[in-house]
C-alpha cells in the first residue's frame, strides 16, 4: 500500500482544497462523461436510490437522476455545490453527517476517484456498507498505481496529485479493502474513457515540462500560472502524446494495467455466529 507520509491534516490538508479546486467542465465533456457514469449503475428500479460520496458539483447525480435514480450526495462543508442544494433539489451532506443517512436507505453508493483522498477509508466504507440495501451495489473508483503510466510517469504522473491523493491503490490493496469491509467484488475494469486516454497523454506532456498537469488545468477552466516553454511545449506535443496514449491505452487493460480501477461489489451481511 503505497501512502502520504506524513499525512496533511486539519486546516493544511483543507488549504489544498480551495474553492477553484472543483474547477467546472466544458457542458459537452460533463454531460457525456456523467451519462457514461451514470449508465454503469443500470437501469434502477422504481424507487431505487443512489448516494454519491464525493459529489463535487453533482453533475453525476443530475445524470443519475434523468435516467429515474432518487439522488443524494455527500461532499465537504466548503464545496461550492453546498450553496446549490435547494436549487439542484438534491441532499447533500457534508461527511461529518454521513451517519444521519439511514440505514439501508440506498441501492447504491459510489464513490469516484475520491476513496484515494480518504485519510480513514474503512469509515467511509462502513458507512457505504451500512446504508445500501441487503445485496445493494459499491461502485469505486480511483486511480490505478499498478498502471503503466503511472510507471511511465513516476512523480510526475497525472493521477498522483500528492498531497490530495493520500492513499495509492493497486487491484490487490483494493480488493483487500473492500472485501475486509464487508463487500464482495462483482466487476472490475482498468479502463476509463473518461481518464485512461488523458491521463497517460498528460503524463507523456508532463515529462517533458517543468510543471505538470497544465493542459488539464485548461480544460476545467483553471489556469495556473505557467512558463510560456510550457505552454510550447503542451501544444507542440499534444497530438504526437495522445496518439501513443490512445494506443496504450487499449492495450494496458488487456493486462489489467490501465490507467484506473473501477470495481463493482456487493453488499455482504456479516454471517451469523452460532
Amino acid at each position: 500500500m503505497a501512502y502520504v507520509n506524513p499525512q496533511p491534516t486539519g486546516a493544511a490538508l483543507a488549504s489544498y482544497y480551495p474553492s477553484k479546486y472543483y474547477g467546472s467542465r466544458h457542458p459537452i465533456f460533463k454531460d457525456f462523461f456523467m451519462g457514461l457514469r451514470a449508465d454503469k449503475l443500470g437501469k434502477p428500479r422504481e424507487g431505487a436510490r443512489v448516494l454519491d460520496i464525493g459529489c463535487g458539483r453533482a453533475d453525476f447525480l443530475l445524470a443519475c437522476r434523468e435516467r429515474g435514480w432518487g439522488v443524494a450526495g455527500v461532499e465537504q462543508a466548503e464545496s461550492p455545490v453546498m450553496a446549490l442544494r435547494d436549487e439542484l433539489r438534491i441532499d447533500i451532506k457534508s461527511p461529518e453527517q454521513l451517519a444521519e443517512f439511514p440505514s439501508g436507505s440506498f441501492d447504491a453508493v459510489t464513490l469516484w476517484h475520491v476513496l484515494e483522498h480518504m485519510a480513514d477509508p474503512r469509515e467511509v466504507l462502513r458507512h457505504a456498507h451500512r446504508v445500501l440495501t441487503p445485496g445493494g451495489r459499491l461502485l469505486v473508483e480511483v486511480p490505478n498505481f499498478g498502471s503503466w503510466q503511472a510507471r511511465l510517469g513516476g512523480k510526475i504522473w497525472y493521477h498522483l496529485d500528492v498531497p490530495r491523493h493520500l492513499l495509492h491503490f493497486d487491484r490487490g490493496t483494493l480488493d483487500h479493502l473492500l472485501s475486509s469491509c464487508g463487500f464482495r467484488p462483482r466487476e472490475r475494469s482498468t479502463f476509463s474513457l473518461e481518464y485512461d486516454v488523458f491521463g497517460m497523454g498528460q503524463t507523456l506532456i508532463n515529462r517533458a515540462c517543468r510543471k505538470p498537469n497544465y493542459l488539464f488545468q485548461v480544460l476545467i477552466r483553471q489556469p495556473v500560472a505557467t512558463g510560456l516553454r510550457d505552454k510550447v511545449v503542451t501544444f507542440a506535443l499534444l497530438l504526437p502524446a495522445f496518439a501513443i496514449a490512445g494506443i496504450a491505452s487499449l492495450a494496458a487493460p488487456l493486462v489489467d494495467r490501465g490507467g484506473v480501477l473501477r470495481v463493482i461489489s456487493e453488499k455482504v451481511e456479516p454471517r451469523t455466529q452460532r
